[in-house]
């Protein structure tokens, strides 16, 4: 009888659960990778860019820099998931809570490229009511630029 100083039976797998062990319980683990965010500046509209899973561990990362687009004035943010794999209630969590802020302050915010898997999400959380949900970048610049245009008096 396998045992301890117990009497109870253990389980190889679960004494000493270090990296090592949590990979060979959770292989898709051990693949992922950290999530990048980047920001751009386009007219008055910050571009923030997900690259990775948005998940309880990467959220604070996309509320630092959605955060920081605050700090500095932005009103307007465009959140390109072109790369996003994955999203976690985490990352709903503080998509709505920046949302709010904005728009304390009149300010916008959109999502564009949203991945199936993503969008998934969103459906089931409903939040593909809260944001407008753009295609592509290059479909939001292009709506606007046909608004400036049609705005302008001959």
């Amino acid at each position: 009888m396998r045992g301890t100083t117990t009497g109870r039976p253990t389980n190889q797998f679960l004494t000493g659960a270090g990296p090592v062990q949590n990979e060979l319980l959770f292989p898709s683990r051990a693949k992922r990778r950290a999530m990048d965010v980047s920001v751009s500046e386009r007219d008055d509209t910050a571009i923030v860019s997900v690259d990775g899973r948005i998940d309880a561990e990467s959220a604070e990362n996309l509320d630092s820099a959605l955060s920081g687009v605050l700090a500095r004035g932005g009103k307007r943010i465009l959140l390109n998931l072109e790369k996003a794999a994955y999203m976690s209630s985490s990352g709903l969590r503080v998509l709505l809570k920046k949302l709010r802020d904005l728009r304390v302050v009149d300010g916008e915010m959109a999502l564009c490229s949203v991945q199936p898997d993503v969008y998934r999400v969103f459906l089931l959380a409903g939040v593909h009511e809260v944001f407008p949900i753009y295609v592509g970048l290059d479909e939001i610049f292009a709506e606007e630029e046909r608004e400036t245009k049609g705005n302008e008096s001959p």
